[in-house]
């Protein structure tokens, strides 16, 4: 009797300690979904190229759980990966409602992510990648970092009012056009810090967010504002309005992933160079992961622009930064 009554108390007590831990550390004992969303359109080949790798690197380095999702006019090129991505068809028309009533082409950004927040299953983590990036390692920091409540873009850049004062063009410009007004649920003043949102992720409970910066976008689209950073600002003021937004790659860190938006021409280059090897190898998927692995490009992602005199001497702008 005395043993049985032992035994229940230490079985209670087990229960209650995992009933707490749950309640403390819920990430810890719940599987998590990340669900990665890209998109790519149109009938640029070197947009699928750059597509390819990017997907390669999630298959590489994404953790467990996950999803890939790509939104595409053309699935059919993405077949070969078979149930390892999901596709998101779209048609001629559906393209156009996300380019909106101005066809503005990066409003297809904020559309991406806010597909990932509706999918079914409901996804926990949901992570918007450019196609001109690819990890590098693992993202398990990533998924870390939203876990904790984070909400992750790849770099802050610049201060939008300061750098217009300098010498900014771009951003005197986009300071004139948006600067000192409300749009949406968010007011863009002389604290708004201009975010690169090529990366951008954020958990389940920050999904109204991307609703908001979606409205803010188009209200902008609406006044007259092309700018092409007009989705970039809406989506900066938004989603770091409550100080809650890290960088995926501070500078100066080994980068989790590259983004090369600043020498495509350069990865573009090297990216179609690896796939006919993988083409002529006859390599499967798995088998091209781990070459993505073994062969990594080490080529810069940003370069600066091309000058005349740069031709003249024949030597190759400096490089800037590690993502």
């Amino acid at each position: 009797m005395a043993s049985d009554q032992k035994g229940k108390a230490i079985k209670s007590t087990l229960i209650n300690d995992a009933q707490e831990n749950v309640r403390i550390f819920p990430f810890m004992i719940k599987t998590m979904l990340t669900r990665y969303t890209l998109m790519t359109f149109g009938q640029d080949d070197f947009r699928y190229w750059e597509g390819y790798w990017c997907l390669l690197g999630l298959l590489a380095y994404a953790p467990q759980p996950f999803e890939i999702v790509m939104a595409t006019d053309h699935p059919e090129y993405f077949r070969w990966f078979g149930d390892r991505v999901r596709l998101h068809a779209m048609s001629s028309d559906q393209v156009s409602e996300w380019l909106g009533p101005q066809g503005y082409f990066l409003r297809t950004l904020i559309k991406t992510l806010e597909l990932g927040t509706i999918l079914e299953p409901a996804a926990d983590i949901v992570v918007y990648m450019d196609t001109d990036s690819v990890a590098r390692r693992s993202l398990a920091p990533l998924v870390e970092a939203v876990q904790r409540g984070q909400i992750l873009m790849d770099r802050k850049e610049y201060n939008l009012f300061d750098a217009g004062k300098r010498r900014n063009k771009g951003a005197r410009k986009l300071w004139r056009l948006v600067g000192n007004h409300h749009w949406g649920d968010v007011l863009i003043d002389r604290a708004t810090d201009m975010w690169n949102t090529g990366i951008t992720a954020i958990g389940r409970n920050d999904a109204a967010l991307v609703k908001q910066a979606l409205t803010a976008c188009d209200e902008m689209l609406a006044s007259g504002c092309s700018h092409r950073l007009t989705e970039q600002i809406a989506m900066s003021a938004i989603l770091t309005a409550d100080k809650r937004a890290v960088e995926v790659s501070p500078f100066g860190a080994e980068p989790l992933v590259m983004h090369y938006w600043g020498n495509k021409e350069g990865w573009n280059e090297a990216i179609a160079g690896h796939l006919a090897t993988i083409h002529l190898r006859g390599l499967s998927v798995e088998g091209a992961t781990q070459f993505l692995i073994d062969h990594p490009i080490n080529r810069p992602p940003v370069i600066g622009r091309t000058r005349k005199w740069h031709r003249l001497l024949g030597v190759e702008p400096i490089c800037r930064g590690t993502s």
